[in-house]
């Protein structure tokens, strides 16, 4: 099965709806308006733009979930209060299982990865994995589940069969799991400067650049426009416009990460202009190199 970064996002979307319903009590059936979606239910601007109509249809001018929605909604929330009597005992039994074999194994330079330990920790945990995940209902790094091509509510006891997947209910006990941010809409639809050194003019081109739900917005005397996450459209055909030289696998791939690190809200804006810099730098110190270091009689670049 292969599992995209769309489909790992929804299902922790699903969990988040899931997890604020329970916690402030709503009825299944009530409304709701664009601001508890994007505070209760921790919405994303770009969720707004891509995921709203999956989970709600409006009501005037509010919102309320889709009954098939509705209807996944109501299953985690029977099984959730099935298990919540034994969680904290569950808690305890992996800790001392699965929890005492993760610090034996962090915390001794000289302990192997003991794969039959694991193996024979992992077999005796299949109820207690069913309890802690119904019961704590956790949020997953889209990278375990897109990496596995697994989502954990089709088969709980598959899912976790793996040292990463067990890390990660063990975090989520010890409090350090994963949490659904949405710090990245700081960042969204501010003006950021790129500046580019052009050997064509001699000197450096300013762009302007904001970071949007889809990618960036790019304004430059040349060409204005969007861009993709990894700066394909409106960039570089601004860089390919001039001429500029450049590693472009390696920009976009620059690009692209910088992109998906401030959505995931790891970055403040004002870290964002220095990294978006540093890869204008990047490109400015190519040009110029292979301006500078052709042989005169080449006159190619």
């Amino acid at each position: 099965m292969s599992i995209t970064e769309t489909t790992a996002r929804r299902r922790n979307l699903l969990i988040s709806i899931t997890r604020g319903i329970s916690k402030e009590d709503y009825e299944l059936s009530r409304e709701y308006t664009l601001l508890e979606i994007e505070t209760v239910f921790h919405f994303r601007k770009r969720d707004i733009a891509y995921n709203l109509e999956y989970f709600f249809e409006q009501n005037s001018g509010e919102f309320i979930l889709k009954p098939r929605k509705l209807e996944d909604i109501q299953k985690i929330l029977k099984k959730h209060h099935e298990v919540i009597g034994q969680l904290e005992t569950a808690k305890v039994l992996f800790l001392k299982s699965f929890g005492r074999f993760y610090d034996d194994y962090k915390n001794s330079k000289g302990f192997s990865f003991d794969h039959a330990r694991l193996r024979k920790i992992y077999s005796n945990l299949h109820p207690i994995i069913q309890i802690l995940h119904w019961g704590m209902l956790p949020i997953l790094s889209k990278w375990l589940m897109i990496n596995s091509g697994r989502l954990p509510e089709n088969n709980i006891i598959d899912f976790y069969d793996h040292y990463d997947m067990l890390t990660a209910l063990l975090n989520e006990i010890r409090g350090g799991g994963e949490m659904m941010e949405t710090k990245g809409d700081n960042t969204l639809n501010k003006v950021m400067n790129f500046s580019v050194y052009n050997r064509r003019w001699g000197h450096p081109d300013v762009y302007r650049i904001e970071r949007t739900v889809d990618g960036w917005l790019v304004n430059h005397i040349a060409i204005n426009g969007k861009c993709a996450k990894d700066g394909e459209g409106a960039l570089m055909m601004n860089l390919h416009h001039d001429s500029i030289f450049f590693p472009e696998d390696g920009v976009k791939h620059a690009l692209s990460n910088l992109w998906d690190d401030a959505e995931d809200g790891n970055l403040t804006f004002e870290e964002l202009q220095i990294k978006l810099q540093q890869i204008a730098d990047w490109i400015s110190i190519v040009e110029k190199t292979v301006g500078e270091n052709q042989p005169d009689w080449v006159n190619y670049y």
